[in-house]
């Protein structure tokens, strides 16, 4: 995103928040699944007529919709994004309707409402979470390939792995696939879930891993930490990942995938923005520095910390002596 530097710029960023919202309305009432059969006139869409004049010349703009004769279609990044379950949900609007209180977030230090602050994410309620996760899920294909991509050269042989917070299973079911063998560590309504997708392929423990007395099982050859340092506090992340370590093997490592700041706190992107979902939906998380992640892993008796950058995140790993 370039820097602001005056009152065009504000526009800017106004117009992507319109957009964003005309994009996630479509994406909740079915617009898009009913175009992905093919184009369509204005009755078949079947919503108000002067509302689809003022938002399909929006979506044209943006490159997801063209005229194909007296109909509405689908280009083809969009079609492939619906496809991909890539489009934004009620999620994004509901973060838009947040995005209005913002003053009153920063004047408390969030999060928006106690009701909002969730478990990294995951919310209670087993029908939340299994939409939160299958979201997740379809997201994270390429990205557990690169994971597994980096760190299986680490690995000797058949290796034990714990996926902290695992959630959705893609990570560790990916070490799995290559003969690994994979636990799961998640709440038990998590740990349900990943069973009805993965059945026999990993192990699983149910537990709470912000609870200093959680049973990890190990010795383990990889611990993974992925997506769940953001959302906890400074000392909370010392303290697990202190105990996370306690379970690995000699030699063993334990790699964070994340979302990192760098070393001046403006960079990159996706880490800087990231953290205000953090602001809003959790009591502690942010967006942690390298530096300070290197700094738990010290403290937990790691050594030989290795940073690896991808597009949209990075992974830090250390090793136990």
């Amino acid at each position: 995103m370039r820097p602001v530097r005056g009152e065009e710029d504000i526009d800017d960023l106004l117009r992507s928040a319109k957009a964003l919202a005309v994009i996630t309305a479509w994406n909740e009432l079915g617009l898009f699944d009913k175009l992905a059969g093919g184009p369509k006139t204005f009755d078949e869409l079947s919503v108000d007529r002067r509302a689809l004049e003022v938002t399909i010349p929006v979506l044209k703009h943006l490159g997801l919709l063209f005229d194909a004769g007296d109909r509405i279609a689908l280009s083809p990044a969009a079609l492939r994004m619906h496809e991909g379950k890539q489009l934004p949900t009620q999620r994004n609007l509901d973060i838009l309707r947040g995005i209005a209180q913002m003053d009153d977030v920063v004047q408390r230090g969030g999060p928006l409402s106690e009701s909002d602050a969730t478990n990294g994410g995951v919310v209670e309620d087993p029908e939340g979470a299994a939409r939160f996760l299958d979201m997740l899920y379809g997201a994270s294909s390429q990205s557990a390939e690169q994971v597994y991509d980096a760190v299986s050269p680490l690995l000797s042989g058949r290796s034990r792995m714990l996926d902290v917070g695992g959630g959705h299973g893609r990570y560790s079911r990916r070490f799995a696939d290559a003969g690994h063998a994979a636990t799961l560590f998640d709440f038990p309504h998590v740990v349900e879930y990943a069973q009805e997708r993965h059945g026999e392929a990993l192990g699983y423990i149910a537990g709470n891993f912000r609870d200093e007395s959680a049973d990890f099982g190990g010795p383990y050859d990889l611990v993974l930490l992925s997506n769940i340092v953001h959302g906890e506090p400074d000392q909370e992340n010392r303290s697990l990942i202190a105990r996370l370590a306690s379970t690995l093997a000699p030699g063993g490592r334990l790699v964070i995938k994340d979302m990192f700041l760098d070393e001046h706190g403006d960079n990159p992107e996706n880490a800087v923005f990231f953290g205000l979902t953090m602001l809003y939906y959790t009591r502690g998380g942010q967006s942690p520095r390298v530096a300070q992640a290197r700094g738990w892993l010290e403290a937990g008796g790691l050594v030989e910390p290795v940073l690896a950058t991808f597009d949209r995140y990075q992974l830090l790993h250390a090793q136990k002596p």
